[in-house]
C-alpha cells in the first residue's frame, strides 16, 4: 500500500464560541481535519492550557479522530475567541492574549515529526508571541527541504506586521490569502494594478510556487510561479457561517496536490470543500 502524504499543521488550538455555541477551533487544527478526511496522515501542533477548559477541548479533539500527539501542555489557560457573526455569515473574533498556544514549544519531539513531513502550514496569529513565533518558524526550517511549505496568512485584529509577514513569505512555497489580506499585502509591499496582476508580483517577490487567492462568494485563483492560472467560481450555497472554510479550502488543495492531482483538480475539489463547511456552524463538519 502506497503510503499517505503526512503534513503537520502548527499554531493555535482553542474554543471558538459562536452564537450558536462553543466549539474547537483554531486554523492548524481546522487544516489538519481536513487534510485528514483529503487522504493524509496528519498531526496538530498546537498548546492547550492544564485546566478542565483543555482537558474538554483534547477530549473533542480526539472524539473528531485527531491524533494529540504533538499538542502540548502549559500553566497558560487554554485559548478561546469571542466570535460574532454578521446577517452574511461572516466572523469577526475577539481573540483572548496571553494564552497556552502563544507559548508553543520546539521540542524535541516535534522537531522530529517535522523532519519527517511532506508539508507544513502555519499562519500568522500564533505568531502574536515572540515565544511561538521562534518556535513555529523554528519547527518550519526543519521541515525536509522538499517538503511543501504552505502559509495561510490569516490576519486577525492587530497581530501581524510586516516583518512577521515578510520572514514567513521568504520560507513559504505555497502562500495562501483572502481578498482583504490582499489589500494589507499591497500596502506593505506596495503592490498595484488589478488582484491577479498584485498575486503575481507577490510569486515574483518570494519565489512561490503558488499562490491560492479567495474571494468569498466571487470565486478563487491559484497562480503559480511557472506561469499557470486556476480560476473557478464559487458554487452558491446557503451559507450558516464562513468559519474555517479557508482553512478546509488550504488543507484539501494542499493534500490534493500531494496526492498527485493536477493544479485544476487540486483546486476544484479545494472550493467543493469549503462550500460545503460555509453550509454548517463552526468550523468542523460533522
Amino acid at each position: 500500500m502506497e503510503q499517505r502524504p503526512f503534513v503537520i499543521g502548527v499554531g493555535e488550538l482553542l474554543w471558538d464560541v459562536l452564537p450558536s455555541g462553543r466549539r474547537m477551533g483554531g486554523a492548524p487544527v481546522n487544516f489538519t481535519y481536513y487534510a485528514a478526511r483529503g487522504g493524509c496522515r496528519a498531526l496538530a501542533v498546537s498548546a492547550l492550557g492544564r485546566d478542565a477548559s483543555g482537558d474538554e477541548l483534547l477530549g473533542e479533539f480526539r472524539r473528531i479522530g485527531l491524533d494529540d500527539a504533538l499538542v502540548q501542555r502549559n500553566g497558560f489557560p487554554t485559548g478561546s475567541v469571542d466570535v460574532k457573526v454578521d446577517s452574511q455569515g461572516v466572523p469577526t473574533y475577539d481573540i483572548h492574549e496571553n494564552v497556552a498556544w502563544d507559548h508553543i514549544e520546539a521540542d524535541a519531539a516535534t522537531l522530529e515529526a517535522v523532519s519527517k513531513a511532506d508539508a507544513v502550514c502555519w499562519g500568522s496569529l500564533a505568531q502574536r508571541s515572540e515565544v511561538s513565533r521562534g518556535s513555529i518558524l523554528a519547527m518550519v526550517d526543519a521541515a525536509p527541504e522538499e517538503a511543501l511549505r504552505v502559509f495561510d496568512i490569516n490576519l486577525r485584529q492587530d497581530y501581524y506586521d510586516p516583518e512577521t509577514v515578510t520572514a514567513s513569505l521568504r520560507r513559504a512555497d505555497l502562500f495562501k490569502l483572502n481578498e482583504d489580506e490582499l489589500v494589507t499585502l499591497s500596502s506593505f509591499y506596495a503592490l498595484c494594478g488589478e488582484a491577479e496582476v498584485r498575486l503575481r508580483r507577490l510569486c515574483e517577490m518570494f519565489r512561490l510556487r503558488y499562490v491560492v487567492y479567495t474571494e468569498g462568494a466571487v470565486g478563487s485563483t491559484v497562480v503559480c510561479g511557472d506561469g499557470a492560472v486556476s480560476r473557478i467560481p464559487t458554487p452558491h450555497v446557503e451559507v450558516a457561517d464562513t468559519v474555517g472554510a479557508g482553512d478546509s479550502f488550504t488543507a484539501t488543495f494542499v493534500a490534493m496536490l500531494l496526492q498527485g492531482y493536477t493544479l485544476r483538480e487540486s483546486h476544484a475539489r479545494a472550493v467543493e470543500v469549503a462550500a460545503e463547511v460555509c453550509t454548517c456552524h463552526g468550523a468542523i463538519m460533522p
